[in-house]
């Protein structure tokens, strides 16, 4: 027969299974140790697997390896170099020799059908899959990647400017913490000593996030530079309302609560829009509300305030708080409410300020799930006079 000329199908190779069995024939018959036989049976059919694994995966494989490069190099902005190309085109030479330089074995026409199917489904499947790779990294990636930077960045803001506040002098001794409902809340304590006094407040800046923490940060700023240039706690709320309006959207406000000490026997305190102060007096063995009915800061531009003052004596006990505490529902939706904070103060007054809070956040816990921002503030008067040094901690 012509070697160009058509094979025809009587003549075609038969399946490995026939090849095998003439093999054995013919070892059989040369006088071959069965388990030679066997191992050589073996060593064939392993071959004979390999290489039709290699024609059908080996392309697929490296078309799905070198996409991948070429994206990474892109994402990465890697300049591609002919030597890159060079590489490539070594791998594809060494495929086609490895998968058709050697000595083919009889393969039946379906099983190259099927692997042939195989890896076109393979090469399609990385084509696609590579295409909704780029898609999601291009949009859904980034939204992900924006959230935690957000997230990630509201954390740090919150940390700063809300750390837990431990402070104590000769006359007072302060403690406060907030817990945020989210990443990052919109509650503020500060305490501020300057000009031989102490001024200490709770603020609740409305919404929640990165627009929450900038505010934050813009009224903590506009507190302390009042409380520098010796403002009355009127003059302070007035000044912060006729600030704010500017630095905020529309649809944002602070509310919040103050308590001056001046060095004398009677403290100042003023509410713009925010929860009553509890006041435990020690001599009564009472608690008492400070409340005012103001509008918040940065809500009606222009607005005006007022403050009070009442008399204190050593060992008193004020507390401010946020509405994450009083407003914390149960079941049954009944809020926590001032008269359980003021029955809690009422006990638990002797009592380490820190151990205070946790006990009223247990309570409150209790009671119901965290819904807002829950921040406290506690203040206790250990002798009244003028502010001495003051030690951090």
């Amino acid at each position: 027969m012509a070697v160009g000329s058509r094979v025809s199908l009587s003549q075609r190779p038969q399946p490995l299974l026939a090849h095998t069995s003439h093999s054995a024939n013919e070892a059989t018959s040369s006088g071959e140790f069965p388990h030679r036989l066997c191992s050589r049976l073996l060593l064939r059919s392993v071959a004979a697997r390999a290489a039709r694994l290699g024609r059908g995966f080996y392309w697929p494989i490296l078309t799905g390896a070198s996409a991948t490069a070429v994206l990474a190099a892109v994402i990465k902005k890697v300049r591609l170099t002919p030597l890159l190309y060079l590489l490539l085109c070594g791998l594809c030479w060494l495929g086609y020799r490895a998968s058709h330089g050697s000595t083919p074995f009889p393969v039946p026409e379906a099983l190259h059908g099927r692997v042939v199917f195989d890896a076109v489904g393979i090469l399609v499947g990385i084509g696609l899959g590579s295409r909704l790779l780029t898609l999601f990294a291009g949009s859904e990636g980034l939204v992900s990647l924006r959230m935690q930077t957000e997230l990630f960045l509201a954390h740090g803001i919150q940390a700063t400017l809300v750390p837990t506040v431990s402070f104590q002098n000769a006359n007072f001794e302060v403690y406060g913490k907030s817990i945020p409902s989210t990443e990052m809340g919109g509650d503020l304590i500060d305490v501020i000593e300057s000009n031989g006094g102490l001024l200490a407040y709770v603020a609740d800046v409305s919404g929640h996030g990165l627009a929450a923490g900038q505010l934050m940060g813009m009224l903590k700023t506009a507190m302390r530079l009042a409380v520098q240039f010796r403002q009355s706690p009127v003059a302070l709320l007035e000044s912060t309302d006729r600030v704010l309006p500017g630095l905020k959207k529309p649809d944002m406000y602070a509310t919040l609560a103050l308590l001056q000490f001046d060095g004398s026997a009677e403290v100042e305190y003023a509410l713009a829009g925010h929860v009553p102060i509890l006041h435990y007096r020690d001599r009564s063995r009472d608690t008492a509300e400070l409340s005012m009915d103001q509008f918040p800061l940065g809500l009606i531009p222009g607005g005006c305030y007022a403050s009070k003052r009442i008399t204190y004596s050593p060992r008193d006990l004020f507390l401010m708080l946020t509405d994450g505490i009083s407003e914390v529902p149960n079941d049954r939706d009944e809020d926590f409410g001032l008269a359980r904070l003021a029955q809690l103060l009422t006990q638990y007054a002797a009592q380490p300020l820190p151990h205070i809070c946790e006990l009223i956040l247990k309570e409150v816990g209790q009671h119901g799930a965290q819904q807002d921002d829950q921040t406290l503030l506690l203040v206790r008067v250990r002798r009244t006079g003028a502010p001495a040094d003051a030690r951090l901690s």
